[in-house]
């Protein structure tokens, strides 16, 4: 009874105790829950119409668009360039497809499977690759893609090992499809918005006189240039007028950073060049002293030369412009001297092995006879050369041998810049020399190949060549030597301002970069710095200075300041207040120029002006006048309006006042069709109106781009 008692006595304050631990129990849960969420959204790449993107979805993107070029380009890697353009196409397309896809679904559009079926089976482009084309005529072949999606399900159900470039073809026909399908939904959503454009005759037969209508005029041009600027007062309050009259162009659609750059490049000092011509005139004399073809390639491989040598003929197209523009001026033996290249940035050196007039292109088929024993492989190969020379048809015999025997091509530009080893050499070299008609066997390793030439093409000057080319490079002492000396003056200039103060002291020079995009790939088009990027977006606050930056092609020494952030919006007065002070200055020299310049007379004699005169004008291009070094549309507009013989203007145009005399006009002769030019001009006005809908979808849908965070 007493503990009884006890715990009534202290009830309010374990009620208390029990719900503030409850109460840590839920938040610590929920924190754990909002902790969760967090880590979601750092694991996502950007979102569209509210639907956020993970980083897993959009690297499935990039792979699905890689295995697409990589078929259709028929290589199986890319540049660092290359695959940045993948990337935003991956993106871009997404986007595009999704907002397309959200409209399509308020409105009730949508594509059936068999609208996809019907698609695939009649042969969309993007199917038109080799493995679904008919052999015999290199067109899409429906059958085609059936056979391979039977013979692929086949071999997953029976639990076979599939190929890799099996299921890269799988994984490409599936991205195919999904591609059609976008296609198809966009073009029923086009149909859609195209049939609520309307265009009559009256619109088209305007378009069509101001389209065939061509004329030559006489032009006087007097610049604004030609007012003195203290001639003009612009005050604060025209050019606040300006903007906001204007302001509709200031308005920007992602955040974007500016930025101070200071970049190093680190370049080969005068002791590297030196070290680097010792280097090929050693180079130069191996190559002098080499006897023999194989001699002159191990000269070329041990030096490491950025062009390799293959012991095959080749075309003058397959060297570079130094080495090619003296080939025909030496004799076979000569060794090319030592020269500096600023194109190649290198040193290089030559030798003339050979030079031979040889076909480009050779038609020939093959049988390969292929085994682990030599002298199983030679009883076979001579038993079927002897089936040949007795008059056997090849075609015949190959399929023997499970072969069909096809004929193909082998054109020099298929392997002149390629890297080709001994045998392939061999290979490329015996059919150059065989005629058409000829059968020779050749062996390699692993086996004999039967050659048969049946036609031969375009016979052309070919040369042997070992070339050795050799980049001048900066040396490890020189790099270190830059990094400690930018490395010293970051130290002591560690603020952006005593950067600004010191810089040129000490031969940097402090540049502005503006408007970094998140979806920019680098800065300033230096390679390797989207940990910069990164930076200004996540981490900077306006004046930090950045980490220093190793990056470029490992050329380059980096640091960056950030210097403003604009959001997403309207771009402030302040930004671009310089480019509205000359433009509203531009505005007032015309207004003057207008007050004086009323006749032709008064045009021509006007303190700068040009006569010049102007042919072929037509409404559809916009004129560049050389006098102003501008495109000025209203000089075409004008043109176009006013009478052979008759004088228009004064008219203000981008960088001038102007008026024209029309000398002659002339029609191209084309006849009125209506249905024609209607469609023409309707197709005009559905481009236009398609790009305006896409913009404005794209601003409705709050895109977020944050793939910077990633790659």
């Amino acid at each position: 009874m007493a503990a009884i008692q006890a715990i009534r006595s202290k009830g309010v304050l374990l009620v208390t105790v029990i719900a503030v631990a409850l109460f840590l129990f839920v938040i610590g849960d929920a924190l754990r829950g909002g902790e969760s969420i967090w880590n979601q959204s750092k694991m996502n790449v950007g979102q569209v119409n509210g639907e956020k993107v993970s980083i897993q979805d959009y690297q499935q993107m990039v792979e699905d668009f890689t295995t697409f070029y990589e078929i259709q380009q028929n290589q199986n890697s890319f540049s660092e360039e290359e695959n940045n353009r993948i990337k935003d196409e991956a993106w871009q397309t997404f986007v595009q497809n999704s907002l397309i896809a959200d409209e399509c679904e308020k409105l009730g559009l949508a594509v059936t499977d068999d609208e996809l079926a019907e698609a695939i089976q009649a042969g969309a482009s993007i199917l038109n690759v080799p493995m679904f084309q008919n052999q015999q005529t290199g067109r899409y072949d429906y059958a085609a893609v059936q056979g391979f999606l039977t013979e692929y399900q086949k071999a997953k159900e029976s639990g076979q090992q599939i190929p890799d470039a099996y299921n890269k073809i799988y994984k490409y026909y599936i991205f195919a499809q999904k591609q059609i399908r976008a296609q198809l939904l966009a073009q029923k959503y086009q149909v859609l918005l195209s049939s609520s454009i309307l265009t009559n005759k009256v619109e088209a037969k305007l378009a069509f006189d101001e389209r065939i209508k061509e004329s030559d005029i006489l032009l006087a041009s007097v610049p604004f240039t030609s007012v003195d600027d203290k001639e003009v007062e612009v005050s604060d309050a025209d050019v606040k007028a300006k903007y906001e009259e204007d302001k509709e162009q200031y308005r920007q659609f992602v955040e974007t950073r500016d930025a101070k750059l200071l970049d190093v490049f680190v370049q080969p000092s005068a002791e590297d060049k030196a070290a680097a011509e010792k280097d090929i005139d050693e180079v130069y004399g191996k190559l002098l002293n080499a006897q023999t073809n194989t001699a002159a390639g191990n000269v070329v491989r041990q030096s490491s030369s950025l062009m390799p040598y293959s012991d095959i003929l080749k075309t003058k197209d397959a060297f570079p412009h130094f080495i090619a523009s003296v080939l025909d001026s030496i004799s076979v033996g000569t060794t090319i001297k030592p020269a500096f290249d600023a194109a190649q940035n290198g040193y290089y050196t030559a030798k003339l092995l050979d030079k031979a007039v040889r076909p480009d292109s050779v038609l020939f088929r093959q049988i390969v006879v292929a085994g682990t024993e030599d002298a199983k492989i030679a009883k076979q190969a001579d038993s079927i050369m002897t089936a040949l020379q007795s008059g056997a048809n090849f075609k015949a015999l190959a399929k023997k041998y499970n072969q069909t025997g096809d004929s193909t091509w082998l054109v020099s530009n298929q392997y002149e810049r390629a890297q080709v080893d001994a045998d392939n050499a061999l290979f490329i070299n015996t059919l150059s020399e065989m005629g058409a008609g000829q059968t020779k066997s050749i062996k390699v390793d692993g086996g004999t190949i039967i050659l048969q030439v049946m036609q031969t093409k375009k016979p052309v000057t070919k040369y042997n060549v070992a070339a050795v080319l050799k980049e001048l490079r900066f040396s490890d002492e020189t790099y270190k030597s830059e990094y400690n000396k930018f490395s010293s003056f970051i130290a002591a200039n560690p603020t952006i301002e005593q950067i600004e103060e010191n810089a040129a002291k000490s031969g940097y020079a402090l540049r502005p970069i503006d408007n970094i995009s998140s979806a920019s790939h680098n800065i300033a088009g230096i390679r390797g710095t989207r940990e910069a990027i990164k930076w200004l977006f996540d981490d900077a606050k306006v004046g930090d200075v950045s980490q220093l930056y190793e990056c470029g092609s490992n050329d380059h020494l980096m640091i960056v300041s950030l210097a403003g952030v604009n959001k997403e919006g309207y771009v402030s007065l302040d930004k671009v207040k310089d480019n509205i002070t000359e433009e509203v200055k531009d505005e007032k020299k015309a207004e003057k120029l207008l007050a004086t310049i009323t006749t032709w007379d008064k045009a021509v004699a006007a303190k700068g002006a040009s006569c010049d005169t102007i042919r072929h004008i037509t409404f559809s291009a916009p004129s560049f006048i050389r006098a102003t070094s501008a495109s000025e549309p209203i000089i075409s507009a004008l043109a176009s309006k006013t009478k052979k013989g008759a004088t228009a203007g004064p008219v203000k145009g981008n960088k001038g006042i102007y008026m024209l005399k029309v000398l002659n006009q002339t029609n191209f002769g084309e006849k009125f069709d209506a249905k024609q030019e209607q469609e023409t001009t309707s197709s005009q006005n559905i481009r236009m109106a398609s790009s305006a809908v896409m913009q404005t979808l794209y601003l409705n849908a709050n895109v977020k781009d944050q793939r910077y965070k990633f790659f």
